[in-house]
């Protein structure tokens, strides 16, 4: 019953938040709290399976490790959420506004049963719960023609009735193994649910208008959380069933996609000035380096994926956290925490530094540049336009006119969410100098 026990204590914690949306310290006592709570559950759960409906749950070694590494960036964008308090009222703005962390808490339950539950159609239903979960947190923008949130709705319909269509022909191939259209067909509603989902280019259109209408903590936890349950979904699928990769082209899809994917996003993330777009954008570069890690199809190049996929989720939830303090809190000191926050998390989103970043960016540009020279070629402007527009947004911040500090500003939370950003900023450094805590990952998707 632990992991259930686990997924209620999010769903409690949630709650909880949300209760107390009206008070910034008690809100941020009690997230702290839960944070601590569910952290501990899923640290000391039992690893026996556990029959739920019919299906087993299972938490091993390595989905143990990847859900505490997700659920660190998923409680500090929930205990950054306080920064952006406003003023208590009945506006719904205002409500969503106070209770971002609770969306977040929300969310993170059914993506604890995607990771656990031993059925990829349950899996992937999972998830689409947990995104629908997260789009409740999103702010319509205009009146009089659908929004990016409800443009997101449906993409989630379309991508989850294409994965179990390739479901399907997953089950169906192995009784007629001579018919190979079903391996196509099965890589092709493969590759467009989840390319839809982790907005792979070029079906990455939806992420700039959803990045409108959600605050850049919601956008930091989609692109980093909950983008990464679905490359790990993608992962298990791919050891699962073991006839679909040598037989059909989806590691060429994988390397094509992640050049493209790297691409684009550094130059959309360089010509972007808004905050919520510019942190999707420059998500989008580590992204693709990850799928490039995927598509080379090496135990090596799969390491450096994960630990690149633990980095993206730490480094734009730090990044997430200092445009909370420039944009809420004008005071000179937490503009400078605010920038100095975004310059560390941009460091280590592009991988230089001593981050974990830089160690899976020479495990995957090692195999890609031995594979296709070009694609090492593009990955390595795609990050070097990164890092120009990381500096550039950092800049603008740190020459703004700096204003006289809010009377109303709880210093307590500030001071703690100081310490936030430590912790994530340590555990950046942390990871990059020990990367070999990501093998036993590696090792139990290769089996």
């Amino acid at each position: 019953m632990s992991i259930v026990l686990t997924m209620g204590a999010c769903v409690g914690a949630g709650i909880v938040v949300r209760i107390l949306r009206r008070w910034q310290r008690a809100g941020w006592l009690a997230t702290l709290g839960s944070v601590v709570l569910v952290g501990a559950l899923l640290a000391f759960a039992p690893s026996a399976p556990m029959g739920l409906f019919g299906r087993a749950l299972a938490l091993t070694a390595a989905t143990r490790a990847f859900l505490l590494a997700l659920f660190l960036a998923t409680g500090a964008l929930a205990l950054f959420a306080p920064l952006t308090f406003e003023r208590a009222s009945d506006a719904p703005a205002s409500v969503i506004a106070n209770s971002q962390g609770a969306f977040f808490f929300f969310a993170f339950a059914p993506f604890i049963a995607t990771v656990t539950l031993e059925s990829f159609p349950l899996a992937v239903f999972a998830w689409a719960i947990g995104l629908i979960v997260l789009m409740l947190s999103a702010r319509p923008q205009s009146e009089g023609r659908v929004g990016g949130a409800a443009q997101f709705l449906l993409l989630i319909v379309i991508a989850s009735a294409s994965l179990l269509l390739a479901n399907r022909f997953f089950d169906l191939y192995p009784l007629t193994p001579e018919n190979l259209d079903l391996v196509r067909d099965a890589a092709i509603f493969l590759a467009l649910g989840f390319g839809l989902l982790l907005a792979i280019a070029p079906l990455h259109i939806w992420l700039g208008p959803l990045a409108d209408e959600l605050s850049p903590l919601g956008v930091a936890f989609l692109v980093g959380v909950a983008q990464s349950i679905g490359v790990w979904l993608l992962t298990q699928q791919m050891s699962a069933v073991t006839w679909l990769v040598p037989r059909s082209p989806l590691l060429n899809a994988l390397l094509v996609g992640g050049g493209l994917t790297a691409a684009l996003g550094a130059l959309l993330a360089l010509a972007e000035r808004r905050d919520a777009r510019a942190l999707a954008y420059l998500a989008m570069v580590p992204l693709g380096l990850v799928c490039v890690g995927l598509g080379t199809g090496t135990p090596m190049a799969l390491a450096g994926a994960l630990v690149a996929l633990v980095n993206r989720a730490w480094s734009v939830a730090l990044m997430a956290g200092g445009m909370s303090f420039a944009r809420h809190h004008r005071a000179a000191r937490w503009q400078l925490v605010g920038a100095g926050a975004m310059l560390v998390g941009g460091l280590a989103l592009v991988g230089l530094g001593p981050f974990a970043g830089l160690a899976a960016n020479y495990a995957i540009a090692r195999e890609a540049s031995v594979r296709d020279p070009m694609l090492f070629a593009v990955l390595i402007v795609a990050h070097a336009l990164a890092l120009l527009a990381m500096l550039r947004t950092v800049w603008r911040i740190v020459s703004a006119q700096v204003e006289e500090e809010d009377a109303y500003a709880n210093r307590i939370v500030l001071l703690a969410s100081v310490g936030v950003v430590i912790v994530i900023g340590v555990a950046l450094v942390g990871a990059g100098m020990f990367p070999q805590m990501f093998e036993m990952m590696v090792g139990t998707l290769g089996q």
